[in-house]
């Protein structure tokens, strides 16, 4: 696995990174301190931990930029500032997670682990509403196998065409695999579609179909 850190604070981003790689001997980290260092970085990255503001960029600029320039990665933002409404709207934008800095050592590690595990993080304060109910976590269960695949991918923040040439399927069926999954989760938006698979705690490793079910659908 490859991992871009991109933080101009020198100490927390020597931290994150002995994280990493005490979470993953294997893994190989590239650092960058702005925007345009991120952006010019060799790839490819399996996950990328953006600051959310650099001498460079402010806000979700920034964001856009390495998303666009490291199509495919997991790109979780990385602040200081953990209301909801940013996170919320990063998530939006493509994020596929948020850790907010001010975390303690332990939360942080859960943080990497969710990450590196290609699962989406998000603070317990932006995980507001009401819990998912019990017949939500059935119908996501009850996904055919391709759609819980281009499900997942979507989770990771993976654009559609993405989704589209790892399955090898036509972006229109990537369309309408998430168009059954949102059904399911009971959302109609990308971003609120993260924050329900955030609660129900998806990966892409995970299998909430029933033990049996066909992969023909």
């Amino acid at each position: 696995m490859r991992a871009l850190l991109v933080d101009d604070h020198v100490l927390f981003a020597q931290g994150l990174r002995f994280l990493l790689q005490d979470l993953d001997e294997s893994l190989t980290c590239v650092t960058a301190s702005s925007i345009a260092a991120a952006v010019a970085a060799p790839g490819p990255f399996d996950l990328i931990l953006l600051d959310y503001a650099l001498p460079d960029s402010q806000g979700s600029d920034g964001l856009a930029r390495v998303l666009a320039a490291h199509e495919g990665a997991t790109v979780a933002v990385l602040s200081g500032d953990p209301r909801a409404d940013l996170v919320h709207e990063l998530i939006g934008q493509g994020a596929a997670g948020f850790i907010p800095k001010a975390s303690d050592t332990p939360t942080l590690m859960q943080a990497l682990e969710t990450m590196l595990a290609g699962g989406v993080y998000l603070p317990p304060t932006a995980l507001v509403g009401p819990a998912v109910n019990a017949g939500v976590a059935q119908a996501v269960a009850g996904l055919s196998p391709r759609q819980m695949d281009c499900l997942l991918k979507l989770v990771q923040g993976k654009p559609n065409k993405t989704i589209a040439r790892e399955l090898e399927v036509a972006d229109s069926t990537v369309k309408t695999h998430l168009a059954v999954a949102f059904k399911a989760l009971g959302v109609s938006s990308r971003a609120e579609a993260v924050f329900q698979a955030a609660k129900l705690g998806l990966l892409p490793t995970s299998s909430l179909r029933p033990v049996g079910q066909s992969d023909a659908r």
